[in-house]
């Protein structure tokens, strides 16, 4: 048999407004009178698109901030938002040179009080994620250690990934992105901002859904299995299939997202992060979500004999297919477009593997099966 998992982002739906909320999100935290408060600005919940372009071109250094997240791996907009912001949170605290002895840093609004007039630096992201050739692991141990230079900081814990600092920009992100209608009913936690419209609405497709449907309609005819593995949460990604219509393609067991990798990372003793590039999410898809597979899926181990391909966009899914011995076929329609080709060859992905849109997909495999 042959199994073929599909990326979600940059390779159905454009990844644009997941990086435009992320922005988003780190300016609220910024400028919000709830959080940091820097400016004293009026904060809204209603941009324009220029505006929000103009934002995520000042947060995120004309997108260098991101590029360079894709190449180390990173996958996850929650952690690159919560990235960005930690360092310039540390970087606004090294201004500042405020003794921490006494401060719960976690409590953004109450540090945002201690502030006098201060800049923030988004290139001092740039320089600390440039710096070295991280990988995505390296980054976190990397931020830790750069808050541990604050002075007098308690515990650089503070800046942990999913801990307080991370999960006050996880509730922002799904806040602008599934709206305050339906925030709550994926956090347990009410809107704080009751006019935000939601940004699941407006999701741009790669190509028109219907050609998509059809690809992977024609793939299953031809008795291939195909699934999902995403770094998206499982509402935000069964919506817009629903809508799409794609959602009736796929066995619902074969669709594996953020929600599902942060389940199991709680289930888990391993002690090690399961979002991308550890292969955990495809594996889950592989494995139907079988339980008896569930410890098979946290180590990164292939107990299957099918034949396996991954589709997607990015460094991360490359890895992903390179940990568990499936064929990477790339699609050129994520951030970075065709501009990834150089460092897909570097990985020794051959060109007839990178393709021009996901409808290619049916010929690569097709020139590639055993």
């Amino acid at each position: 048999m042959t199994t073929i998992l599909f990326d979600v982002d940059g390779v159905f739906l454009s990844e644009e407004r997941c990086f435009d909320v992320s922005a988003l999100t780190v300016e609220e935290l910024l400028y919000s009178p709830r959080y940091l408060n820097l400016d004293g600005r009026k904060f809204v919940t209603d941009y324009t698109e220029g505006e929000i372009k103009d934002i995520r071109r000042t947060i995120f250094a004309d997108d260098q901030v991101l590029k360079r997240f894709k190449e180390a791996g990173l996958n996850s907009n929650w952690d690159m938002l919560f990235i960005t912001f930690a360092i310039m949170y540390i970087d606004i605290l090294k201004q500042e040179n405020l003794n921490l002895a006494d401060v719960n840093v976690t409590n953004l609004n109450e540090v945002g009080d201690m502030l006098g007039e201060v800049s923030v630096n988004p290139e001092a992201v740039l320089e600390f994620i440039s710096r070295e050739n991280f990988t995505k692991d390296e980054i976190y141990s990397a931020l830790m250690n750069y808050a541990g230079t604050l002075q007098n900081l308690k515990d650089p814990k503070d800046f942990s990934m999913y801990g307080p600092i991370w999960e006050q920009g996880h509730f922002k992100y799904q806040e602008w992105y599934l709206g305050s209608e339906l925030v709550e009913a994926d956090t347990g936690k009410p809107a704080e901002e009751l006019q935000k419209p939601g940004f699941i609405y407006d999701e741009e497709w790669i190509v028109e859904p219907s050609l998509i449907k059809e690809m992977l309609d024609g793939l299953k005819a031809k008795g291939y299995t195909v699934g999902v593995a995403t770094g998206r949460p499982r509402q935000e990604t069964l919506l817009p299939f629903e809508e799409g219509g794609l959602l009736a393609v796929f066995d619902e067991r074969r669709i594996s997202t953020a929600s599902e990798v942060m389940e199991a990372e709680d289930r888990s003793t391993a002690g090690h992060a399961l979002t991308k590039p550890h292969p955990f999410s495809y594996l889950w898809s592989l494995y139907v979500q079988n339980d008896a597979l569930f410890e098979a899926a946290v180590d990164g181990k292939n107990k299957s004999d099918e034949q396996i391909f991954i589709v997607g966009d990015s460094v991360a899914d490359f890895y992903c297919a390179d940990k568990i011995g499936a064929v990477f076929i790339a699609t050129l329609t994520g951030l970075t477009g065709r501009d990834i080709i150089g460092t897909f060859e570097e990985l020794n992905v051959p060109e007839q593997q990178m393709l021009k849109d996901v409808l290619d997909v049916p010929d690569a495999v097709e020139r590639l099966i055993k």
